[in-house]
């Protein structure tokens, strides 16, 4: 966040770094949310289960971001359930101990709008992605996704390209595309035999992103019309 080095170091001083073993559950669900967490080291992992008992995973979080702050700002319970990947380390601060920061150095609370508005962009645009006709489109948006936020980048043939890393399985690619591992590991072979990614040692390595963004923001039907507006790719601009 980006706020003063002295309201850094408060923070720091009234949090508690918590680590957390493999998939340990940090909240459920419906809990009352108590914190406004951190990830310091690893990833955290938010799913969602609807009425029908469907578990969707809709985000990964990796170093440096928060989580959990949807509840924490409204006064009501999480929305998700945060379990973490591998052993990661978990800034915690709580309620009373924000409010006394943000009390003292307004920027905090600017800092937090803006976190919380690009995380409501963000899952604008999985939304609207969701209800795209079809499992190219709707992945295609998944993985730029993925990509922007988790950051990860390798060198592939002398060049840095985006990578997502085994944390995200295929099963979760279709999860968050609506479809299933055995369609999205399809696409994924397709995609591959096209140039626009590579499949090595459980990652998956964005070599062509513009044909990839492509595919996002257009329809992949023989017409090649234009199936929603531009717009509504929020994010997947590369940064």
């Amino acid at each position: 966040m980006a706020v003063s080095s002295e309201c850094a170091e408060r923070i720091a001083r009234l949090s508690e770094v918590v680590v957390y073993g493999p998939n340990s559950v940090i909240y459920f669900q419906e809990d009352d949310t108590e914190c406004l967490y951190l990830v310091v080291t690893g990833y955290v992992r938010q799913t969602y289960i609807n009425e029908n008992g469907v578990v969707t995973l809709t985000s990964v979080v990796p170093r440096g971001h928060i989580f959990g702050e949807a509840g924490l700002l409204d006064s009501g319970p999480h929305l998700d359930t945060a379990f973490t990947v591998g052993t990661t380390e978990v800034m915690q601060i709580t309620r009373g101990s924000l409010k006394q920061v943000v009390d003292t150095h307004p920027e905090l609370r600017e800092a937090l709008s803006g976190m919380v508005s690009r995380r409501y962009r963000s899952y604008m645009a999985m939304t609207r992605a969701l209800y795209l006709p079809s499992l190219s489109l709707r992945l295609a948006h998944v993985l730029l996704q993925i990509a922007d936020v988790l950051g990860n980048q390798i060198r592939y043939r002398g060049v840095m390209i985006d990578c997502i890393g085994p944390i995200i399985t295929q099963q979760d690619l279709g999860s968050m595309a609506r479809g299933t591992r055995e369609n999205v590991n399809k696409t994924l072979r397709g995609w591959e035999k096209a140039g626009i990614l590579a499949l090595e040692d459980r990652h998956i390595l964005l070599t062509d992103r513009a044909q990839l963004l492509e595919i996002a923001l257009n329809s992949d039907r023989p017409n090649g019309v234009v199936t929603f507006d531009t717009s509504t790719a929020v994010g997947l601009s590369h940064k």
